[in-house]
């Protein structure tokens, strides 16, 4: 566990997260709430928290963690039906996205993140139903929920994780185009009888000329530009002093853009792609057929949130609230990620050997041990 590439990136992404958290949110954490040093106390909290979720994850058997995955998967719905409930889900903005502990802000949206990856890896597993019919079955009632928060780019995310998975099952492309097209023409006619939804597109349209920017995308685009190619230095960010929007979430790789400047950010980058493609590498040697979709969930999670933070900061897509894996300000997200990591951490231990064998060593040509035989 000690040698594991899986946990150094974490690690690492995660210490780089809690660096520009000191550097960048000090100002903006005095200005809102009095006290400098409150997202870097918090988020340093957030991470021993997710290093314990993680280190039991990377115990729990597999079986347990199978046996048991329509339970979580139920359990992640009651959370997202709680969160709409008035008096126990917290309304901010207008949208209720986060349950109140009293210590600790939930969000259930992201526990259903880990669950959906969890349950339908497992769900599609199964050839016989591997179908469109339980794709909708059990994706479209927790969509539902998450964009009655409202929360549409999350919704998204996680149709496009589930159906990743579903295409990595095997599942047909004929049914899988239809899911797509069915969640895009959905997810239009949601942006279309939203008025803001429809405004922020209408916005982003217009950003296509550079005379055009919102105040927001404006902010992003100048604090990237002014790291130019090696940045001004950790801590010298000038633009965190100005009205950047949400600095410690939304906004922070836009502060390490700029204090770093490209390379910095193309150091990032790299590491996120070691991290991804040792977990794709992975689920490549393991014969089980749930363990090679549940590795694959996790790699397409990782890659489609760092995307979307990526392409809100260079102004491609409005911001979402997405934050960037491992490094934004976020215990949700970041509790979730590293149980995760946790559950790769878990598969790696079994088939670590067989990533450093020669290319032409396979693993044996096992039977998939269907999930119908072997673990009920």
């Amino acid at each position: 566990m000690k040698k594991s590439p899986t946990l150094i990136y974490t690690l690492v992404l995660s210490a780089i997260g809690l660096l520009f958290i000191s550097s960048s949110s000090l100002f903006e954490a005095e200005k809102t709430l009095g006290d400098p040093y409150f997202f870097l106390k918090k988020q340093l909290v957030w991470i021993l928290i997710g290093l314990v979720c993680l280190f039991v994850t990377s115990r729990i058997k597999i079986n347990t963690l199978v046996n048991n995955s329509f339970r979580f998967y139920i359990i992640s719905l009651i959370f997202l039906v709680l969160v709409l409930i008035p008096g126990i889900g917290m309304k901010i903005l207008g949208a209720r996205r986060q349950i109140d502990f009293g210590f600790f802000n939930f969000q259930p949206s992201e526990l259903f993140k880990f669950a959906s990856v969890i349950f339908f890896s497992y769900l599609f597993s199964l050839p016989e139903k591997r179908n469109l019919k339980n794709l909708a079955l059990y994706l479209f009632p927790p969509l539902i929920l998450i964009v009655s928060e409202p929360n549409l780019s999350t919704t998204v995310m996680i149709a496009a994780i589930v159906i990743t998975i579903y295409y990595l099952s095997g599942a047909e492309i004929t049914s899988l185009f239809s899911a797509a097209s069915v969640l895009t023409i959905l997810s239009l006619l949601l942006i279309l009888i939203s008025p803001y939804r429809l405004a922020r597109v209408k916005t982003l349209l217009n950003q296509q000329s550079d005379t055009n920017l919102n105040y927001h995308s404006e902010q992003l685009i100048l604090t990237l530009a002014s790291g130019g190619l090696t940045g001004k230095g950790i801590a010298n960010s000038d633009h965190k002093y100005k009205f950047l929007p949400k600095i410690s979430t939304d906004s922070i790789l836009a502060i390490i853009g700029e204090e770093t400047g490209f390379i910095g950010l193309s150091l990032i980058s790299y590491l996120f792609l070691l991290l991804i493609s040792r977990i794709i590498k992975l689920s490549q040697v393991t014969p089980d057929s749930f363990e090679k979709l549940l590795l694959g969930g996790i790699a397409s999670w990782i890659s489609y949130q760092a995307l979307i933070n990526f392409s809100a900061i260079v102004a491609l897509i409005p911001l979402t609230g997405i934050p960037f894996p491992f490094i934004a300000y976020g215990g949700s997200s970041l509790i979730t990620l590293m149980s995760a990591i946790g559950l790769t951490m878990n598969i790696e231990k079994k088939y670590s050997k067989l990533l450093y064998s020669n290319h032409d060593q396979k693993p044996k040509n096992h039977h998939h041990r269907h999930t119908s035989h072997s673990r009920h």
